[in-house]
């Protein structure tokens, strides 16, 4: 996935696209399994420059009983994600607009 910024987006902005992003993954996990079921959970979002800014995510998740196959939900959730990510991009006004 891959957009183009007007602007370098400041550390702020940064953050709140990773919470975003993070506050993404998470939510879709714990809407495909219950808490009680999760033995561990790690959401991590890495993101690297300004111009063009270069976000990771990283989904892990390991239940209780290893007897579903989470491969899915993991490609889903980092799905969202990303959305997410973009989303909140779009929000603070760092993408260029390519409509014409």
């Amino acid at each position: 996935m891959s957009i183009e910024f007007s602007r370098p987006p400041t550390t702020e902005e940064i953050e709140r696209i990773c919470e975003a992003a993070q506050e993404a993954a998470r939510k879709h996990l714990l809407s495909k399994v219950s808490l009680k079921q999760i033995s561990d959970l790690d959401v991590t979002i890495e993101a690297v420059g300004d111009k063009p800014l270069l976000v990771s995510i990283d989904v892990a998740i390991e239940l209780e009983t290893g007897d579903q196959d989470l491969e899915p939900i993991v490609d889903a959730a980092t799905d969202a994600a990303f959305t997410a990510a973009e989303t909140k991009a779009r929000e603070l006004n760092l993408c260029k607009d390519t409509s014409a």
